[in-house]
């Protein structure tokens, strides 16, 4: 089953979806401190940059080793490791600060262009 999935794209499309809702979900929330202080909290939580940065992980894991040994590509594994790389230094550093910001988008961006070369080269097989 992780073989079609895998090979249909379904999956990398996943995590280029998950990439996009990060990074949605980091505008939004600077936007929601500014405006809605009493919600803020809860969507700023750091347990939903945890369990964000788990499903990433996880999803990389499966898509990008597996499109590695199915195509044989190295480079989307090598950006996916560097993207995985950035987001976890971003909860290494100070909630909520512009540094953190800066490190999650860097590391969901970097992410996304590993998935959509593996999708890429799955395409080509």
């Amino acid at each position: 089953m992780l073989s079609r999935i895998t090979r249909s794209g379904q999956l990398d499309s996943a995590a280029i979806a998950l990439s996009a809702l990060c990074m949605v979900h980091c505008a939004a929330g600077i936007w929601l401190v500014a405006g809605f202080a009493s919600l803020s909290g809860l969507f700023l939580s750091p347990w939903v940059h945890e369990i964000g940065f788990v499903l990433a992980a996880i999803m990389a894991a499966l898509a990008l080793g597996h499109g590695l040994r199915r195509h044989g590509a190295r480079l989307p594994l090598a950006i996916g490791v560097v993207g995985i790389g950035a987001m976890l230094a971003a909860m290494t550093v100070p909630h909520g600060g512009a540094f953190e910001y800066s490190l999650t988008l860097v590391g969901v961006a970097t992410l996304s262009i590993a998935h959509l070369l593996n999708y890429r080269a799955a395409r080509q097989r």
